[in-house]
């Protein structure tokens, strides 16, 4: 009776964990990104390559750019456990060449739990927040457009002080799409607000296998989502505050240097947080 029982919990354990590291994407689908973060300079566009990795039920959005890297990183780091054994030079290079992301965030969506998971970087450390999944407001006008061979449908919506029109596409039939936005009756192949400053387009679709589960940020602070903001915008303000008491040793000039590179992100794509 014992055994029975020990396994029982086992399993339970077991399955416990797969809600979180089982999640197996099956369809990747790869979306440019184009920005302004300086709102005062709108000729300055930042660009990213953005993917969603899409499963059953659960879905995880972030900058390929992000995951070559981290990819890059795992597979050195199980080449050898010596690092006499690794060119450090030739590994040096290569990631020095990889392009670097432009969007820190990693955004888990789970319709198990109704429930988004965000993941962000802010200078040393790593934080997370959660905000319900559902999407209200969306009003589905009679427009059509083509992109990639899916006829697709206008929809537009009010969110993070923002207004957004996307496309969507009934021919795929998930109720996804880039950043937070879903609940539309089909995948959003292109989304924008309407004064052009962040713009998402799908670029192409790829049948890949991952685990999503897998897509975190290690040793994470976890916030409500408007302490969060209100963080990175304090961060933002005053980076030499920022920096205190981290384990680096910052001149004076990099830090003037680092501010005025964070005094032009004046345009957020959450304008307002929770509305």
């Amino acid at each position: 009776m014992k055994k029975k029982k020990s396994i029982f919990i086992f399993m339970f354990l077991w399955c416990s964990s797969m809600n979180v590291f089982g999640q197996i994407s099956d369809k990747a689908f790869f979306y440019s990104a184009t920005y302004s973060s300086d709102s005062t300079d709108r000729n300055n566009l930042n660009t990213d390559f953005m993917v969603l990795w899409s499963g059953n039920n659960y879905s995880v959005f972030e900058s390929y750019y992000r995951y070559q890297s981290d990819s890059f990183k795992t597979a050195v780091s199980n080449q050898s456990t010596n690092p006499r054994d690794l060119n450090m030079s030739a590994i040096l290079g290569q990631m020095v060449s990889m392009k670097k992301p432009s969007f820190d965030f990693i955004i888990h969506k789970s319709w198990k739990e109704k429930e988004i998971t965000a993941y962000n970087n802010l200078f040393f450390d790593n934080f997370e927040y959660t905000q319900p999944l559902k999407m209200d407001g969306w009003k589905i006008e009679d427009q059509y457009k083509e992109i990639l061979g899916y006829k697709c449908q206008k929809a537009s919506i009010h969110y993070a002080g923002r207004n957004f029109i996307a496309w969507y596409t009934e021919e795929i039939p998930l109720s996804d799409g880039p950043y937070v936005f879903n609940g539309l009756p089909g995948l959003i192949l292109q989304l924008e607000d309407v004064q052009n400053y962040y713009r998402f387009e799908l670029v192409g679709i790829r049948n890949t296998s991952i685990e999503m589960g897998e897509r975190v940020l290690s040793k994470t602070i976890s916030l409500p989502k408007e302490q969060f903001f209100l963080t990175k915008k304090s961060m933002y303000k005053d980076v030499r505050k920022a920096l205190l008491g981290k384990p680096s040793s910052v001149s004076d000039e990099a830090i003037r240097d680092v501010q005025v590179r964070y005094d032009k992100k004046n345009n957020p794509l959450e304008l307002v947080v929770g509305k």
